[in-house]
């Protein structure tokens, strides 16, 4: 599978601040790469170095087999992007906001082509009204068909969803599954919603405070085989000390919070149920962690920041 961004050691520091720390990743053609972090991760530094907004401390950047910083022009040409949200002309129809871009970057649609474009994105019947009387919703998916106006193989999209109702939400939700299930793009799109992710996402990067955590598919996330199991008991500190000197030890993970995290098959759960018992531990929860959030919030040092990535 053709690696379509090939990010190497990638650092961005501010003085003593790492805002991107020897990053790498991958994406490869046809992925929707979700691309993880709560505020201040470093997402939107490695999305804008990307795109050549800023320049890397050190590392490397690659797309479509080339390096960025010798072939900026020929690489940027297949690139869409929205960064935040999309700067458009309020006292301009969606139509002519649309023609305007596609004209400054050199393209001269035709109308049909324009039409279509704003159909992709649901605007077709509201082509012609001025764009002060969008929501904000509307207002983003006109931003997503002007990056699209000059049919890139990659789109990046830099939290899509922010400020929008469950609704708009919804509606660029479902454009980014068009956009890869219909028209074969490819989509790097950085999100806190967890949730949306989950549902969107084929492969995914959990940043956090500029390092990668993880990276992999969906079902690598998620495989039954490394299920992280959550215990609390009414003494942890004689539970860990039983787990660290018994069979169970090569499951024990780096513990975040007061619980005990261990990672195993989930048809392993009822035996270690039953030896906990057995050594007179005083279970008081044991949860098995399958959501994008429950996983999330395990791998980061954010969790005590819940709301953060469920609103």
């Amino acid at each position: 599978m053709q690696q379509v961004v090939q990010v190497t050691n990638l650092s961005k520091h501010y003085k003593n601040i790492k805002a991107v720390d020897a990053l790498s990743f991958t994406v490869n053609e046809g992925d929707v790469y979700g691309f993880l972090g709560q505020n201040g991760a470093g997402k939107s530094t490695t999305i804008r170095m990307l795109l050549t907004l800023i320049e890397p401390t050190q590392g490397d950047i690659k797309m479509f087999g080339l390096k960025l910083n010798q072939h900026r022009k020929t690489i940027l040409q297949s690139v869409g992007a929205i960064i935040e949200k999309p700067d458009v002309y309020k006292y301009l129809s969606a139509y002519n906001n649309l023609n305007l871009f596609a004209r400054m970057s050199g393209i001269h649609p035709t109308e049909k082509k324009l039409m279509q474009q704003l159909e992709m994105v649901g605007l077709k019947e509201r082509a012609h009204d001025t764009v002060k009387t969008f929501s904000q919703g509307m207002k983003q998916r006109l931003g997503i068909a002007i990056a699209l106006i000059h049919d890139p193989r990659l789109i990046i999209l830099d939290e899509p969803t922010n400020g929008l109702d469950p609704q708009g939400i919804a509606d660029v939700r479902n454009l980014i599954l068009h956009l890869s299930r219909e028209m074969k793009k490819t989509l790097v799109v950085s999100s806190h919603l967890l949730n949306e992710m989950e549902q969107v996402a084929t492969r995914l990067l959990i940043i956090d405070k500029g390092k990668k955590l993880v990276e992999g598919t969906t079902a690598e996330l998620f495989d039954p085989a490394q299920t992280l199991l959550e215990l609390d008991s009414l003494n942890n500190t004689e539970a860990l000390l039983l787990l660290q000197n018994s069979a169970w030890q090569t499951a024990l993970q780096p513990q975040r919070s007061n619980s005990l995290l261990l990672k195993i098959h989930r048809n392993a759960i009822p035996n270690l149920h039953v030896w906990l018992v057995q050594q007179n531990i005083k279970i008081v929860s044991l949860q098995s962690r399958h959501s994008l959030e429950d996983y999330f919030l395990q791998v980061t040092s954010s969790g005590q920041h819940v709301a953060a990535f469920t609103n």
